[in-house]
């Protein structure tokens, strides 16, 4: 009844109505427009590397030095992690944990 005695509020809520309905379009396009543009959750490859690659290379002269033993770590954008490890001198005593723990204190350069 109201209506009846003043015709500019309806139609202002129509106009109301009407621009809810616009942003409600504008923001599903929006929404939609991000998943599609979106980047996609990259892999993490420092932690869980596709493949490996570690070549070690020793020196049979002398007795080991890991102070001034050497490695340079890689990781590729396809996730591959590439390691040179450049012992100075003789392997031998070196258990595989040793390796390890002496190639994780290299830091991994990414390309």
């Amino acid at each position: 009844m109201s209506e009846v005695l003043h015709p500019g509020r309806a139609k202002a809520r129509e106009h109301r109505s009407a621009e809810k309905d616009v942003v409600k379009a504008v923001i599903r396009r929006i929404a939609r427009l991000e998943n599609q543009f979106a980047p996609k959750v990259q892999p993490d490859f420092l932690r869980h590397p596709r493949q490996r690659m570690r070549l070690v290379v020793s020196g049979m002269d002398r007795d080991l030095a890991l102070e001034t033993s050497t490695c340079h770590r890689t990781l590729t954008a396809s996730g591959c992690l590439i390691e040179v490890v450049r012992l100075d001198g003789r392997r031998g005593g070196l258990t595989d944990e040793e390796l390890e723990k002496f190639v994780k204190s290299f830091p991994i350069q990414t390309i």
